[in-house]
């Protein structure tokens, strides 16, 4: 809830006013900062559950030398990943075969070409609570006892200066990676009850609203405004309570429209294999040479929302709407009041529990959809998805007999999938966030370039004592005072230099015609590529890249961008830290070392990503930040002092 003073000032929308005296008089705004009828606000309650999870696992491994150049490693591990339980077995699942309970008219026959709904036909998908119907266990997700995780190293020294390495393992993602599982989550442990702060442009607060000063401004209110006779401002129920175990999970799941489920009958477990091949070699001149190849393969990967839509209306229907709506209108990308089959009103037959289709319409294409009685259904941690990564990783090391170390690596890397990290939110946004799936029904072609793509890394670190005083290479004659004052000198730093994230390029225009509908598509659509324009652009802060290469998508159907664009980068990092330190011993085995630390030594700026979303209709794509650059990511020069005693 937010209390910002609106309750307090002189006059609805006036400024002034103190949030703090709203908190104390418990009116609370919950809204943007245009004071209006609040309608968007919700209380959740979520429900006390004491969840569950055991691993176990068991490991063996033996390293072999089978020759005095051949040494293998051997390992196998097996683990058991205890699926969530809950102690009182509040968890749910998916069983896409159930008859729905509470549901009825999902079936329809074409007439004309066009679905009409059956009153009373079954409702194929329910929402079940576990240890009922097929799922005879507590658990959310079953217990795969099929993850095993083979382990293969070898070293083969060809000479005492030639060295090859290589591995193999299988490791299996843990299950608590997907959060959604987790019983808080579930949607029977969890309610929210939607919130009005005031239905008269904050005239008054809801509390004190009676019947006769209630009036409706708008749809959204009607619900309210039937109930205005009781007080608060959360209508005649009260707060929602979660109905746990004991309440209608079939109808709460209905009502609730679009819920987010296990797939419990649908189990793929997620793991990657790594794999890698490396030779090592001992130099001329105290140089240390790494070359290696490494590789990895993520299998059933859950999408990073962490869930996937799996009831978007079927690819077939929305072509064959976008083929009605380009012959009526002339060009996909005309304006018209035009509607295909698909989003013509039928009469609403899904009769039941399903507040989100209590209409007396619907569009036809939701009668279409797999799952009528629901909107956009979602299993979490949903095995859809895959990744591929290889990368040539080289390092030379240089030791210094007088003190000191000097490594160069430079990486050159790919990486594809059709998902991305699930911790966007902890990552601070370098990665300019993910791509986002358009396309539900073919998760195939959204593969592309992942967000965190960086094909090269080069990275030069350097820790160096210099040559200076008693025992060193210059002025080792010194003892004393003067001693004291020219040895102990050093230097360290990194330098790093790294070609930037690829762009994910977004739709930000008007809402189309498939995308009003809500037939679960995804909510970000991507714009279509003009064919033969080039988009390298001049790189500057106005236009990072060629802006005049996108066109809007068909009002029925999906853009031609892909996902992540492998043509389009933000800038890349180019920093150097660097340090000074001067250690001075006082006794043989204690010291005081003073450093000064230069972060971005150079005062060089990293430019932020460009903006993204492509809205033509603003005319000026400039104006809109589509490819403008606007901010920097990163640090300016840091400058610390430290002092250590060390001892």
């Amino acid at each position: 809830f937010a209390f910002d003073g609106s309750w307090t000032a002189s006059a609805p929308g006036a400024p002034g006013g103190f949030g703090f005296a709203d908190f104390l008089l418990g009116l609370s705004e919950n809204g943007p900062a245009t004071f209006i009828n609040q309608t968007d606000g919700a209380a959740q309650v979520p429900a006390q559950t004491q969840g569950r999870q055991t691993y176990r696992a068991f490991y063996v491994n033996d390293t072999w030398h089978y020759t005095s150049k051949l040494t293998l490693n051997l390992g196998l591990r097996y683990e058991l990943q205890g699926p969530w339980s809950e102690r009182y077995n509040r968890l749910t699942y998916w069983n896409p075969s159930q008859t729905n309970a509470s549901v009825t008219g999902c079936q329809s026959t074409l007439v004309n070409g066009q679905p009409v709904g059956i009153p009373g036909s079954p409702c194929i998908g329910d929402v079940s609570l576990v240890q009922n119907g097929p799922n005879s266990t507590r658990n959310n997700i079953p217990l795969d006892k099929k993850e095993f995780a083979p382990r293969l190293g070898f070293a083969y020294s060809f000479s005492p200066k030639t060295v090859l390495r290589g591995g193999y393992g299988i490791f299996w993602v843990p299950n608590y990676v997907v959060f959604q599982l987790n019983p808080d989550n579930d949607l029977i442990n969890l309610a929210t009850t939607p919130f009005f702060g005031t239905v008269n442009n904050g005239v008054s607060p809801s509390a004190s609203l009676d019947r006769s000063n209630c009036t409706a401004v708008g749809g959204g209110f009607a619900a309210f405004v039937a109930s205005c006779a009781t007080t608060g401002p959360f209508g005649a129920g009260g707060i929602i309570q979660p109905p746990g175990r004991g309440g209608n999970t079939s109808a709460f799941a209905a009502a609730n429209g679009s819920p987010t489920l296990s797939p419990y009958l649908l189990p793929k477990p997620a793991y990657v294999q790594q794999y890698n091949l490396d030779i090592q070699r001992q130099l001329p001149g105290k140089f240390f040479a790494d070359v290696a190849y490494a590789g990895s393969h993520g299998v059933h990967l859950s999408n990073y929302n962490p869930s996937i839509v799996i009831n978007q209306i079927p690819d077939s229907y929305i072509a064959q709407a976008n083929a009605q709506y380009t012959a009526a209108c002339g060009s996909p990308t005309a304006i018209c009041a035009f509607k295909p089959d698909i989003a013509k009103p039928v009469t609403n037959t899904l009769v039941g529990a399903n507040a989100s289709l209590s209409t007396a319409t619907v569009p036809a294409g939701q009668l279409l959809r797999p799952f009528p009685q629901y909107t956009r259904l979602s299993l979490a941690g949903q095995g859809c998805c895959d990744s591929m990564y290889n990368a040539l990783q080289v390092s030379v090391t240089r030791r210094f007999s007088g003190g000191g170390t000097l490594l160069v690596a430079y990486t050159n890397a790919k990486l594809l999938t059709n998902t991305d990290t699930t911790t966007s939110w902890l990552e601070g946004g370098t990665t300019g966030g993910v791509g986002q799936v358009q396309d539900f029904n073919n998760l195939s072609g959204e593969k592309s370039l992942s967000s965190e793509d960086v094909p090269q890394r080069l990275v030069v670190s350097y820790v160096l004592d210099l040559p200076f005083g008693k025992g060193k290479m210059w002025l080792n004659s010194l003892s004393g005072p003067a001693n004291k004052i020219v040895s102990g000198w050093g230097i360290d730093g990194i330098t790093t230099f790294q070609r930037g994230f690829p762009l994910k390029i977004a739709w930000g225009g008007p809402s189309t015609q498939l995308q009003q509908l809500n037939l679960g598509v995804g909510t970000q659509l991507r714009p279509n590529v003009i064919g033969g324009c080039s988009k390298s652009g001049p790189r500057t802060l106005a236009e990072w890249f060629n802006v005049d290469c996108f066109s809007a998508p068909p009002q029925y159907g999906f853009g031609s961008e892909s996902r992540v664009d492998a043509t389009l980068r933000a800038e890349g990092i180019n920093n150097f830290d660097f340090a000074a330190f001067k250690r001075t011993s006082i006794t043989e085995s204690t010291n005081i070392e003073f450093r000064m630390e230069f972060f971005n030594l150079f005062n060089r700026p990293q430019f932020g990503f460009p903006g993204t979303s492509f809205n033509p209709a603003s005319g000026n794509n400039a104006a809109n930040g589509f490819g403008v650059v606007s901010s920097t990511v990163g640090n300016p020069r840091l400058i610390q002092a430290a002092l250590k005693f060390n001892f």
